[in-house]
């Protein structure tokens, strides 16, 4: 009986080991230490760009010249989209006075008419080209709606400072509606050639504002406002969503094009265009209960648009393609943002959708992005003395271009912040194969050792 007793002990231990392998090598419980270290550092490195003169306080395009003396909109937009982010899924406020550099930049860039400056130029101490609409100024009333937001709602102490930043959204809002087709459409100008068109990336950043703005007023401010807001967004994702290619049969299926005017699909916008979509998925019947387009309509958006475009522009590896159109498929460069906006789309998909499945597509542009590309590059830099570490640029074919800007960091931090939410893991190199390897050896031991207590 000893014996008997004894093998059943070293049966069970041997299955838990079984267990054990399987639960690591599958989606972890908590975030990976790694996951939250890279956070921090990139962070840390858009600490550094921070500059101030006189007259601003913002976070410089990048290191080097001339990029370190020009202050973008779009730039603190990202930043406070990100940092905001940080604040509502870790519960930590130790990031909140960069949000504010951030939210005061943006607001000293606002016109009287509540439009937005693009950049300001330390050198010549002047703010740079402002009209209407533009596509910056989407960046920031969406990084702005969201924090206000976010932040009001974990720390009502700061409500108050947010509330008057929400009131002065509304007002650029307002101002800005003339801009807004009949059929729900936001007509972007192009600073380049002056040519105005509705860019479905850009109508994304003006659907998340409108229903952040929205919420902000059903837990604090008008009922109707949030109604009126719940409208507007709801016009804004009709045409958004009617733009995605919804034939199986036709080229181009699940993706949406770069304009109304330009068909080319390309990847860093498209997953900017569902972190549109998740939001109007997860807000509209809060906001506007009975609303068309429907959370059912968001719902196969997602549905066809990893189905039609993502499995199809990712190499083995889970890089992203650059573009494709009705002919052609660009490959490279595989850039380092559009890998993070395919991250923080496909983690927020995994939420509102489930699935083992789904789960595996937002692992594999997180996996590309930390070294298991074709070129085995980490993306981030090492880590400096500081602490800091920014995002190369891109993997171009048989290299990798090290450049790094704000911009890029800014979505990085964003998409990390959402794997760490959605505890995406970050083994290091090898675990998984060791912990399978394990797994297998005790399959086998138990197998062997089962015959004799049968």
């Amino acid at each position: 009986m000893r014996s008997r007793a004894s093998g059943l002990r070293v049966r069970h231990c041997l299955v838990s080991l079984v267990i054990l392998s399987l639960l690591l090598a599958a989606p972890a419980v908590h975030a990976s230490a790694n996951v939250e270290s890279r956070i921090t550092s990139v962070i840390a490195w858009i600490r550094e760009r921070e500059v101030e003169s006189q007259f601003i306080r913002g976070f410089a395009g990048a290191p080097s010249a001339p990029l370190n003396l020009t202050l973008y909109l779009k730039d603190q937009g990202l930043v406070a989209l990100a940092l905001s982010d940080f604040h509502s899924t870790h519960n930590d406020a130790r990031y909140d006075q960069l949000l504010i550099d951030a939210a005061e930049f943006i607001m000293k860039a606002r016109t009287p008419t509540g439009r937005f400056y693009e950049y300001y130029d330390l050198e010549t101490q002047k703010w740079r080209n402002v009209g209407g609409l533009y596509p910056w100024e989407a960046y920031a009333l969406a990084g702005l709606a969201l924090s206000a937001y976010k932040i009001s709602y974990k720390d009502a102490g700061q409500r108050a400072y947010w509330t008057s930043i929400e009131s002065k959204l509304k007002t650029s809002i307002i101002n800005l509606l003339s801009n807004q087709r009949g059929d729900g459409a936001w007509i972007f100008r192009e600073k380049g050639t002056g040519d105005r068109e509705a860019s479905t990336a850009e109508n994304s950043m003006m659907l998340a504002a409108l229903s952040y703005i929205g919420l902000f007023e059903r837990e604090w401010g008008s009922p109707q406002q949030a109604l009126y807001y719940g409208k507007l967004s709801a016009k804004t994702a009709g045409w958004l969503m009617s733009m995605q290619v919804s034939n199986s049969s036709l080229p181009g299926f699940g993706g949406f094009p770069h304009s109304d005017l330009n068909a080319t699909q390309f990847t860093e916008e498209n997953g900017i265009v569902l972190f549109g979509v998740d939001s109007y998925y997860s807000l509209i019947d809060v906001l506007y209960p009975g609303a068309a387009p429907t959370i059912w309509d968001a719902r196969r958006v997602m549905i066809d648009w990893v189905a039609g475009f993502v499995r199809e522009m990712r190499d083995s590896y889970g890089g992203p393609y650059f573009a494709r159109n009705a002919s052609r498929l660009v490959k490279y460069p595989m850039t380092t943002i559009a890998a993070c906006w395919m991250l923080q789309a496909l983690a927020d998909i995994w939420v509102n959708l489930g699935g083992d499945a789904y789960y595996a597509d937002a692992r594999k542009p997180y996996e590309w992005i930390v070294g298991g590309n074709a070129l085995r590059a980490d993306m981030q830099e090492p880590v400096r003395g500081s602490g800091s570490a920014g995002f190369y640029a891109a993997i171009i074919p048989g290299d990798v271009d090290r450049g790094t800007r704000t911009e890029v960091a800014a979505s990085a931090a964003y998409a990390l912040i959402r794997a760490a939410f959605v505890q995406i893991p970050e083994l290091p190199p090898g675990a998984e194969a060791l912990v399978l390897m394990l797994g297998l050896s005790a399959a086998v031991l138990v197998l062997r050792r089962k015959r004799p207590f049968a």
